[in-house]
């Protein structure tokens, strides 16, 4: 296993700080900012109402970063929730990056650069107000959001660092395993107290 710090992942891990850096001192305020994530966000409501064959009626995104999307009711939580932990923009990104052939220390710099920007966007969304969590279930949201975040963007950090889907099969086997025995011990511990 190749550690996360080393001299070979220096170019990404400067992107990612430059994009951090920038963010702190100056973008976090900025329209453009709030307007692309407000775009992803709301995209990703209207594609999850169309793969799961909710009709969308209306999507609408402001120039100082409102919006949202109509749609016929009733909704489901993957409808709600999608936004927060499916990073889109990123993935389309990591593509036309990918495209462009360019050499492995730029496109390094430039995949973790927009690994930062997709991450500190998706976090900025995260506030108490959002509507999105009290149609979902404030209760679920609260139970299912942290592990969807975490395995998305562990999943995109995974092909970002990794380079192929074989990696992601490890990512989420590797998971599920866990999960599987953590679970069989919460039982077990479960069943020993009830017999006590």
């Amino acid at each position: 296993m190749v550690p996360l710090f080393n001299a070979d992942h220096l170019p990404f891990w400067c992107g990612c700080m430059l994009i951090f850096g920038l963010w702190v001192w100056r973008w976090r305020h900025a329209r453009w900012g709030r307007f692309l994530t407000t775009i992803e966000h709301e995209s990703l409501h209207a594609i999850v109402g169309m793969l799961t064959l909710i009709p969308v009626r209306e999507l609408k995104v402001r120039e100082d970063g409102s919006g949202h999307v109509l749609f016929e009711p009733p909704g489901h939580w993957l409808l709600y929730l999608a936004p927060y932990f499916m990073p889109l923009l990123l993935l389309i990104e990591v593509g036309l990056v990918r495209l462009l052939a360019l050499p492995d220390n730029i496109e390094d710099a430039v995949l973790g650069a927009i690994l930062a920007l997709s991450l500190l966007g998706h976090l900025q969304q995260f506030h108490p107000r959002q509507t999105d969590f009290r149609h979902a279930g404030i209760v679920f949201t609260i139970a299912f959001l942290p592990t969807a975040f975490l395995m998305g963007y562990g999943a995109a950090f995974t092909m970002l660092r990794g380079g192929n889907p074989a990696a992601l099969w490890d990512l989420f086997s590797t998971w599920g395993a866990q999960t599987w025995a953590d679970t069989t011990w919460a039982w077990a511990l479960l069943i020993d107290r009830v017999n006590a």
